[in-house]
């Protein structure tokens, strides 16, 4: 994959604090999510840098036994390929999205 110039995995001016504690200050959901958003685009052929691979590693270090990319990857997988299931009912939002629907469409 080429990298364009502007594509990075994180924000340059961030991984010096990443790298520094920046990481364990933001809690363990934050990071898995941090990881996660890395690690698929790792598995999309992105080239990090050898600072980003620093980043990476040091996310997959804190999240430990937590952290199961391959879980992720077949859970994600199952989400966006899989068929729904007969006997389950649609996605609905709670009434007061209704609302801001009704008046989004309006203003078009």
């Amino acid at each position: 994959m080429v990298r364009r110039k502007e594509e990075r995995l994180f924000a340059p001016d961030k991984i010096e604090w990443m790298l520094e504690g920046g990481l364990e200050t933001l809690d363990a959901a934050e990071r898995q999510m941090l990881l996660v958003m890395a690690e698929t685009k790792l598995q999309d052929g992105y080239r990090p840098s050898a600072e980003e691979k620093k980043v990476v590693e040091k996310l997959r270090a804190l999240a430990g036994d937590d952290y199961d990319a391959k879980d992720i990857k077949r859970k994600v997988r199952a989400m966006v390929k899989g068929k729904r299931k007969p006997d389950t009912a649609p996605l609905r939002l709670p009434p007061v999205f209704d609302r801001f629907l009704r008046r989004f469409r309006k203003k078009k």
